[in-house]
């Protein structure tokens, strides 16, 4: 009897414990060109990730995993910006060859958790775009959501290259932006990152953190619209409306028509 008990309670702990995995907490600090250092907390669950400045921030990013859906939430707007991922099939309009070098100065720091620090160095095609110092084996869990979130960002980032001159099309940022958007994350935790104009450090971490449910819920009464409809020039910010495609073309004809009306006035004069 005793040991069946035992059996049985094993058995409801290891339940317990499947039904509530663990979320984690992770703080960096930014640093950008002309910008106060600011912080960045991320709390990453099973079902979504949140971006935001930390407990007081009622504007926030929030991804949701399963759907691979980002909703970019601003409160003084009182608005939520939608991005969809999606199928793409776009190819660099440049080549790209991208190469990693191990930087040998980080040998002897700290180590965390465990965990020793790589520092690499990471160029497309000769040119040095971005550094991070990595912890592989740290938090991995936190580094799979990442790099969902970053795949999804780049599919809507390779929907605009259609548009994008031709003079944009720097190797550094093509590749961080769509063509290799996970390459910092591929050897694992980025403790630290710099390039150019930019640098963020991780001040604090927790891997077994239980963020508050209501974290991950959007505000129902807020505006919501698409990143596609906002650059089709659909999204009326003020009065929170979102023009059909027939709206925005009636709208155009019509200030055509004003123009020209405008000009037969000017001629007769």
């Amino acid at each position: 009897m005793m040991k069946k008990i035992i059996i049985t309670l094993f058995a409801l702990l290891v339940a317990a414990c499947q039904q509530t995995p663990q979320d984690q907490l992770i703080v960096y600090v930014e640093n950008e060109e002309g910008v106060e250092a600011y912080k960045t907390r991320i709390i990453v669950s099973s079902k979504y990730i949140r971006f935001d400045e930390g407990d007081d921030s009622n504007t926030f990013l929030l991804f949701d995993r399963a759907n691979k859906v980002a909703y970019s939430v601003n409160h003084e707007m009182k608005s939520t910006m939608v991005v969809h991922g999606k199928e793409t099939d776009v190819a660099p309009p440049i080549a790209l060859n991208h190469s990693v070098k191990i930087i040998d100065d980080v040998k002897d720091a700290p180590k965390i958790a465990g965990v020793a620090l790589v520092h690499r160095r990471h160029s497309t095609n000769g040119q040095e775009c971005f550094d991070v110092i990595s912890a592989e084996g740290l938090m991995p869990a936190a580094v799979e959501a990442m790099i969902e979130f970053h795949q999804v960002l780049a599919t809507d980032s390779a929907s605009t290259f259609n548009i994008m001159p031709a003079d944009m099309h720097d190797p550094c940022a093509i590749s961080m932006s769509t063509f290799a958007p996970t390459r910092h994350l591929e050897h694992g935790f980025p403790v630290q990152e710099w390039k150019p104009g930019y640098a963020r450090s991780l001040v604090d971490y927790n891997d077994r953190y239980k963020a508050d449910a209501s974290l991950f819920v959007l505000p129902k009464e807020y505006f919501s619209y698409t990143v596609q409809e906002f650059r089709e020039g659909r999204v009326d910010m003020m009065n929170q409306k979102v023009f059909s495609e027939q709206e925005l073309d009636e709208a155009a004809k019509a200030e055509s028509k004003s123009k020209d009306q405008d000009q037969k006035n000017q001629d007769t004069k």
